[in-house]
């Protein structure tokens, strides 16, 4: 198969963002092909395969847009890489971020793939991102999109450099959702009035707890809620319904209010204490990727954020080797989760990123 440059497979969702960057891409004189994934099933209310509204929306949209449409199965990787690290990171105490994987796996991992398969030497898909290459340091660099409450560079941090290569996002540029918006009521008005999704794709009704509970039986095994010293205070219904700083929802009216501090999935305790034993001087992270560079050879001083929408906080960062990396912050943060991705920042450029590992107290 001859892979052509002028070729692109934007992955078709039926959403506002996708529909507008096929739009887009086809205006540019790109060939365009629409691909849309299933990751998994879903069912009506007598537990009935039915196919997702979704994909008759991305039919429609390729049908009015005059592309090619293909569907493209990755149930079973998606099972196997993505839905089981989310079960098994919740079993262990951690609070995973399933998108971070999905996209290095799926959405700029497989469907690069099936792409190449169609002869398109670039996928797209509807992210706020952007990505430039650099002459002078020969490296693709990623860097945040405009709409503050709708940047997704934090979610592709852990792309390699033969990934982002392959990578057209036609919606970095703009400003606004609202912009993109118009666009995509100008192709089809219901498209254009989708509202935009939220939470998990793969957890109904934005409910985890039910979702692992029906994964694990070990998902809501009682155990201790214990204080600094030990004692026994409570008994908790499961780690997998805390998270790290939590106060509300402990099940027990503690006085003064108790706040979890740390998660211990072998001894089945969480740790309670005071608001302030829910602060930390930094991370240490793992699986680090870095965009800007390969490797990370000296500290140095960026910003960082421990969760997709939270605080840029100041902080140092230091190589520890086997793509490990120590970041202190500036000062001390409050309820940092193990299992989340922290992800490094230069001015609005992300240099990369890891999964936390340790809080450092």
């Amino acid at each position: 198969m001859v892979i052509d440059k002028n070729k692109v497979a934007v992955g078709l969702s039926g959403g506002v963002d996708s529909t507008a960057a096929a739009y887009l891409l086809k205006r540019e004189g790109y060939e365009v092909i629409g691909i849309t994934m299933t990751v998994f099933d879903e069912y009506d209310e007598n537990e009935n395969v039915v196919e997702p509204s979704f994909i008759k929306d991305a039919k429609r949209i390729a049908k009015i847009l005059n592309i090619p449409h293909y569907m493209v199965d990755y149930k079973d990787i998606f099972e196997k890489r993505v839905k089981k690290e989310f079960v098994v990171e919740y079993l262990k105490g951690r609070t995973p971020n399933p998108c971070v994987t999905c996209n290095r796996i799926i959405k700029y991992g497989k469907l690069i793939e099936t792409a190449h398969s169609f002869g398109a030497y670039y996928i797209a898909t509807g992210h706020y991102a952007d990505i430039c290459y650099d002459q002078d340091l020969k490296r693709y660099r990623l860097f945040r999109g405009i709409p503050e409450r709708k940047d997704q560079a934090y979610n592709l941090h852990s792309l390699s450099q033969e990934q982002l290569k392959h990578i057209l996002l036609p919606l970095g540029k703009f400003t606004s959702k609202e912009e993109v918006r118009k666009i995509a009521l100008k192709i089809d008005p219901l498209i254009g009035k989708k509202s935009d999704s939220t939470g998990i794709c793969f957890v109904p009704n934005e409910d985890h707890i039910s979702y692992l509970k029906n994964a694990s039986e070990d998902a809501l095994k009682s155990g201790n809620f214990v204080d600094q010293t030990g004692k026994i205070i409570g008994k908790h219904k499961g780690i997998v319904r805390y998270t790290i700083g939590q106060k509300r929802g402990l099940g027990i009216n503690f006085n003064p209010p108790r706040f979890v501090v740390s998660i211990d999935a072998k001894k089945n305790e969480i740790l309670l204490g005071d608001d302030k034993d829910t602060y930390s001087i930094g991370l240490m992270a793992k699986n680090v990727n870095f965009t800007l560079f390969h490797e990370l050879k000296e500290e140095m001083k960026v910003k960082v954020k421990v969760c997709q929408w939270g605080w840029f906080l100041p902080a140092t960062i230091s190589r520890l080797g086997d793509n490990r990396v120590q970041v202190l912050f500036d000062q001390k943060e409050r309820a940092v989760a193990p299992g989340q991705a922290v992800v490094f920042y230069l001015e609005d450029e992300v240099i990369g990123g890891g999964i936390i590992d340790l809080v450092m107290k």
